[in-house]
């Protein structure tokens, strides 16, 4: 059994969509590390929506980086491709 090719539109669409959630989720993520930012250093009294343990623990040991990176490269890589297409820089590859 081959590989299952996809036609253009379907792989656009595939691109679109991914570059829709990631936007969403880099949205969420980017809320919740200003929020544990602003709850380390105690202003706009963030501080009581985030205890300093678990504002800690997300912000300054780094376990929001890591997806925030992944979401990131996700949304810049699926909007490049798309921009590419659309300027005509990638051409459809042809049938093999």
């Amino acid at each position: 059994m081959g590989p299952i090719l996809l036609s253009q539109a379907g792989q656009d669409a595939i691109v679109v969509r991914a570059v829709r959630i990631s936007g969403w989720f880099l949205l969420a993520w980017m809320v919740l590390y200003v929020i544990s930012g602003y709850a380390l250093a105690e202003e706009f009294g963030c501080d009581r929506i985030l205890s300093e343990a678990l504002a800690t623990d997300l912000h300054a040991n780094g376990k929001l980086d890591r997806l925030l990176v992944v979401f990131l490269a996700v949304r810049a890589f699926g909007a490049t491709v798309l921009a590419l297409r659309r300027r005509g820089w990638i051409k459809p590859r042809g049938k093999t």
